[in-house]
C-alpha cells in the first residue's frame, strides 16, 4: 500500500491511502505519540508515514505539499 500525508492540522495527521483513496486520522498527544484514532487494524505503513512527516517538520524542514491524486 502507498500512503501519503494529505494535511496536519494542530494535533490530526491526515494519512491518504492511495490504493483505496480512504484517509486515515492520527492524534498527536501530549507525548508526540501518533495513535490512530478508529478502529484498531494494522496501518503500520501509514503511521510510519506520519512519523515521518513529524520528523521532517521537527528538523525545520520545507513542510510536505499535501499531493491530491489524480482521479
Amino acid at each position: 500500500m502507498s500512503f501519503h500525508v494529505v494535511r496536519h492540522e494542530r494535533a490530526n495527521i491526515f494519512v491518504l491511502n492511495r490504493q483505496t483513496y480512504e484517509t486515515y486520522r492520527f492524534t498527536i498527544g501530549d507525548d508526540v505519540a501518533v495513535a490512530h484514532v478508529g478502529p484498531p487494524s494494522d496501518l503500520s505503513k501509514a503511521r510510519r508515514a506520519a512519523i515521518a512527516f513529524l520528523a521532517q517538520s521537527e528538523k525545520g524542514a520545507r513542510p510536505l505539499q499535501p499531493r491530491i491524486p489524480a482521479v
